[in-house]
């Protein structure tokens, strides 16, 4: 097979947004929905002039979008809401705006008080956050932070230290953090007046619910507080039951048209395939929907970062040119490689979880997961990039034998056994297995290092359902890197890499 020569060229289409906005230091803004010339205008609204003047010199926005239009009016009358948007359609706006009216309008606490607190479900969406609001408070003497995972949380304490911060942009695992190990945290939290729960129902796919009422035990009772979510399922609305008063404003942005997508209707399929045939299986499925489908775009989730690089590469030097995003990467990196998939015309793109969060993609025709999804909610949310707004699209599971467990998870869902079909493919195209070894053969060393440990990493945290001891998750992750990565024996690994997964002792590994 020759997939290159069938993946077209992918297009490039300019990205439509109300008024191209400078470059900045932290990176770039999304580009905003498009705008209505005919919608209200910032101009127009009844709030500050130095907020407005941060609106039109820096961000550089005229008119709201239909978002902001609907829920700025209720919010900037002190109603807590809950605004059904999806991703893209200004929402951040629509929530930061009332918040630096509502601070404008009050006293400070006591010093050192966090008067505004937004929790977001990605360190991603964090950051984007973070960067609208400094620079929406440009001509404001305000201050904004950020404190996500993933960072050292020394940076975080600096940014506390340096005594007022009016508005913080954070995760909640970073959240919870702070208030079990930073004296005086706690404390600081109790001057919250304003609390926005940015993309609601992915915070709860993420299993963060006990996480977010942990939190809100903190905050005080007296204040605003807004929801932000696309979708709105029953296990949010038990948060929102506690975290919003009883008399909050339901504001519908999307109707039901955000609720269409039915994942009991997108066609799927699961195949089972030994551990050393799954790329062979992931190559023969892309080169037959990319032969099938002129107008391919492909997404293949994969458990972790590092292991989205590896396949990304191993696709790459098998003629399969794959656009590669997740959080190792910058949030340029991302955000480029985000509007370039979006734009295409044809495409492929390898992701991990954390950075395919809140993106809308149209007309994906394929999601590829390799490896056992965290949850359920996990395995429908990646689904949902494909079978959107009446499009067609499928979906495929591909797992290895000791991963059938997970099955029982999703069995509820209507998905097909291609595993015979899958094997017989593999069986009358040899040229599949022998394209993908090697190719996988000019993937580098220290790319193939760190996905063992990576794979390592991740089905340490799955040995109850998978059943495994630690030898026996050693002893597997050591034919991962033999028959996957094609490494003649297992990469050294760190003994405080090895110490923080609990497997000091275990035989099997290579320590540094």
């Amino acid at each position: 097979p020759q997939p290159q020569q069938q993946q077209q060229q992918q297009q490039q289409q300019p990205v439509q947004q109300p008024v191209a906005a400078p470059a900045q230091r932290a990176g770039p803004t999304p580009p905003g929905p498009p705008i209505d010339p005919n919608s209200p205008k910032f101009a127009d609204l009844n709030v500050n002039a130095l907020t407005k003047k941060g609106i039109a010199e820096v961000l550089q926005y005229t008119h709201l979008t239909p978002v902001q239009a609907a829920t700025l009016p209720p919010i900037l009358e002190g109603r807590d809401v809950l605004a059904k948007a999806k991703t893209g359609t200004g929402k951040t706006l629509a929530f930061l705006i009332p918040t630096v009216e509502a601070m404008l309008r009050s006293r400070r606490g006591k010093p050192g008080d966090i008067r505004a607190l937004v929790v977001s479900p990605t360190r991603e969406l964090a950051y984007q956050i973070a960067r609208e609001g400094e620079r929406l408070v440009t001509f404001h003497k305000m201050k904004v932070g950020c404190m996500v995972g993933g960072v050292n949380i020394n940076k975080d304490n600096a940014i506390l230290n340096k005594g007022e911060l009016d508005i913080l942009v954070a995760t909640p695992g970073r959240l919870n953090d702070h208030l079990q190990n930073t004296r005086g945290f706690a404390q600081r939290l109790g001057g919250i007046s304003f609390l926005i729960l940015d993309e609601g129902d992915q915070l709860l796919d993420q299993g963060f619910r006990s996480a977010i009422e942990a939190i809100l035990k903190h905050l005080p009772a007296q204040r605003q507080s807004l929801c932000f979510s696309a979708t709105v399922p029953p296990s949010l609305k038990q948060v929102l039951s506690i975290a919003l008063q009883r008399n909050y404003a339901m504001c519908d942005c999307v109707g039901q048209q955000a609720d269409t997508h039915d994942e009991g209707m997108v066609p799927q399929s699961v195949g089972f395939t030994e551990m050393g045939d799954q790329m062979a299986g992931t190559f023969c499925l892309l080169a037959e929907e990319m032969r099938a489908d002129p107008a391919h775009k492909i997404i293949i989730f994969t458990p972790t970062a590092r292991q989205t690089q590896f396949v990304a590469e191993a696709l790459g030097a098998a003629g399969i040119r794959a656009l590669e995003i997740h959080s190792r990467k910058s949030q340029a990196h991302r955000t480029r490689t985000s509007d370039q998939f979006r734009a295409a015309k044809c495409a492929v793109m390898v992701s991990s979880d954390v950075s395919a969060r809140g993106v809308d993609y149209p007309d994906v025709t394929l999601v590829v997961q390799i490896g056992a999804p965290s949850s359920r909610e996990q395995y429908v949310h990646r689904l949902g990039r494909t079978g959107r707004a009446g499009k067609t699209g499928r979906g495929v599971l591909l797992l290895c034998p000791f991963e059938r467990y997970y099955m029982h998870t999703v069995r509820d869902l209507p998905l097909d056994d291609l595993s015979s079909q899958l094997a017989a493919k593999l069986a009358a195209n040899p040229q599949y297995s022998h394209d993908m070894q090697n190719a996988i053969r000019q993937v580098s060393f220290e790319t193939k290092a760190m996905t063992y440990q990576a794979w390592l990493g991740y089905y340490n945290s799955s040995m109850r359902a998978l059943k495994w001891s630690k030898p026996q998750l050693v002893e597997m992750a050591n034919q991962h890197a033999a028959v996957v990565l094609g490494l003649p024996s297992p990469p050294p690994l760190q003994a405080k890499t090895v110490g923080k997964m609990g497997l000091k002792g275990t035989p099997g590994l290579v320590i540094e």
